[in-house]
């Protein structure tokens, strides 16, 4: 279970230093190259896809990676049976961290403690890029005539 822990914060703090910089570069590269209202809206949309997505697979190699190397942490399918592969881990980090839902693929073991931290991760994430996006259209709408 401290491994679990330990991955956990490991993975989530890398996670926030990734969405924090590419926010926070995205904004700077706005405002130096004075970027046109809805190209910059589109770049921060893009950008923040990007960002989401290579933290869904910081958190599908985690998965992987403890899945593979365990006797006790598996994700299992409806009728029980364990699911091995990378892109199966990587399906559900995606439907993890989106809140998407469970279903298919269930957490087995103390890595249930991982997913419940992804999707706190992916709710908070995904509301701090919606007001970052917020506040990127409203200066772009502000200065509509």
């Amino acid at each position: 279970m401290w491994f679990i822990l330990f991955a956990s914060l490991l993975i989530i703090s890398l996670c926030v230093m990734i969405h924090y910089e590419m926010l926070y570069r995205l904004s700077r590269l706005n405002i130096l190259l004075n970027i046109p209202g809805r190209y910059r809206v589109t770049a921060s949309v893009l950008v923040a896809l990007v960002a989401h997505t290579v933290e869904t697979w910081l958190f599908g190699i985690g998965y992987y990676l403890i899945t593979e190397h365990s006797s006790v942490n598996h994700l299992v399918n409806e009728s029980g049976e364990i699911i091995t592969g990378f892109f199966n881990c990587l399906y559900f980090s995606f439907a993890t961290y989106t809140s998407l839902g469970y279903g298919d693929i269930v957490p087995l073991g103390p890595i249930q403690f991982m997913a419940g931290t992804e999707a706190l991760v992916g709710l908070v994430f995904i509301a701090w890029s919606a007001s970052f996006l917020y506040i990127e259209m409203q200066k772009h709408w502000k200065n509509i005539k």
